[in-house]
């Protein structure tokens, strides 16, 4: 009979893992308060707080004499001196950057413009990444580490495979930012990231099944399922912006036609205006046209919500998700395009499953990607934290360029 070998190492940064989240999300809490909350044994917990404690990344603090008898109490905290890490959001136009300390809290935004050429792409996001640093007086070495959030789809080894937004196809793109920055980087599909951000930062913290589905260049979506991100077999999992509505409809920057992108994505929808020779170009003018109740504006949200309601119908019978949220542009534009898609969701999904499910609106807005870029840098520094950090900030050492 064949035994199942226990992979310590893996177990113990699960712990790790879980361990900081819960002292992330809950700052001063004590070590037994700890062991209650995350069920994991006393000395466990010991060992990993006494090594994140060695590493700079955990401090405690323990609480002044009160007088009474009993042992201080012992408060634990993330340290968020120990540097930062950044995450990228990469769209054709524009790269957004946003630098967080190792807790997750945004301390710098920063944007640069985008490029459909790799390496032009690369060297802007460096420069961006400086800039960022050079903003909060940080001295390069206080990177520990990059996640990069981009559309299109990305395998399991980190390569983008097809990102027809960007016309890039199997290119290693953290690769080449890696040559500027030389720090640990993580990529993922941009939906994918923005769902990791939405469980450890947004409102679905205490949600362990959800689905999320951001637009702009284009729609995706992230499975977030039994507590983490369903990637599938490849790594390609989610794709929901090519899941077919309209049998040899419009054409799809995928090659293909009929795709709920090419209906409900924010290019899509300014696309359409254009050829109706509306003037929004972008979600400012669609939500002021809304709001105008221009005549075609409503025509054309109204058949982009109508789809996107078909959309969330087949995906809530298929996956039956507690929660779906809605991110970027989609979570903007969700007062212009909800009525309609209400009305369709209401006629296509079944009703034992809808009751149970949830429609929200991120609340991560605009930050979506680049903070799903943040996670994705958590998570890599989590898995390899460095032996001991230093001091993220000093305000006296110039930053090369």
């Amino acid at each position: 009979m064949s035994r199942t070998r226990v992979n310590s190492a893996l177990i113990r940064r699960i712990n790790t893992g879980r361990l900081f989240h819960i002292i992330r999300q809950n700052p001063g809490i004590s070590q037994q308060k700890l062991s209650q909350q995350s069920g994991i044994d006393p000395a466990t917990i010991s060992i990993i707080i006494t090594n994140l404690e060695a590493t700079g990344i955990v401090r405690r603090t323990t609480d002044a004499p009160t007088g009474r008898a009993g042992r201080p109490t012992v408060a634990l905290n993330i340290d968020a001196r120990a540097g930062f890490l950044a995450g990228i959001g990469i769209e054709p136009d524009a790269i957004r950057i946003t630098l967080a300390t190792i807790d997750g809290t945004a301390c710098a935004d920063v944007t640069v413009s985008g490029s459909t050429e790799p390496e032009r792409a690369a060297l802007a996001a460096h420069e961006g990444v400086l800039a960022a640093l050079r903003s909060v007086k940080a001295r390069r070495d206080a990177l520990l580490g990059v996640g990069i959030a981009l559309p299109g789809l990305v395998s399991l080894d980190g390569r983008v495979v097809f990102a027809p937004n960007l016309g890039w196809r199997d290119l290693d793109i953290a690769a080449m930012l890696a040559r500027h920055l030389k720090c640990p980087i993580r990529l993922e599909n941009d939906v994918k990231a923005a769902s990791i951000a939405e469980h450890l930062f947004g409102a679905s913290r205490d949600i362990t099944d959800f689905v999320y589905i951001m637009g702009r260049s284009g729609i995706g979506g992230g499975l977030y399922m039994m507590g983490e991100v369903y990637r599938g077999p490849h790594g390609l999992a989610g794709e929901i912006g090519h899941m077919k509505i309209v049998p040899g409809g419009r054409a799809c920057g995928c090659g293909a036609r009929g795709c709920l992108e090419a209906y409900v994505s924010e290019r899509a929808i300014l696309a359409e205006l254009a050829a109706k020779a509306h003037p929004a170009r972008d979600v400012a003018g669609i939500l002021r046209g809304f709001e105008q109740d221009d005549a075609i504006m409503h025509a054309v949200l109204g058949e982009a919500g109508y789809y996107l309601g078909l959309g969330l119908a087949n995906l809530i019978n298929i996956v039956s998700p507690r929660r779906i949220v809605l991110g970027g542009s989609l979570g903007r534009l969700a007062p212009c395009l909800l009525p309609a898609a209400m009305d369709s969701l209401q006629a296509n999904a079944l009703a034992a499953i809808m009751r149970d499910v949830e429609l929200v609106v991120s609340v991560l807005g605009d930050d979506a990607a680049p903070m799903g870029g943040v996670a994705l840098a958590l998570h890599q520094f989590l898995d390899d934290p460095p032996i001991r950090l230093g001091r993220g900030r000093d305000s006296g050492a110039a930053l090369p360029a």
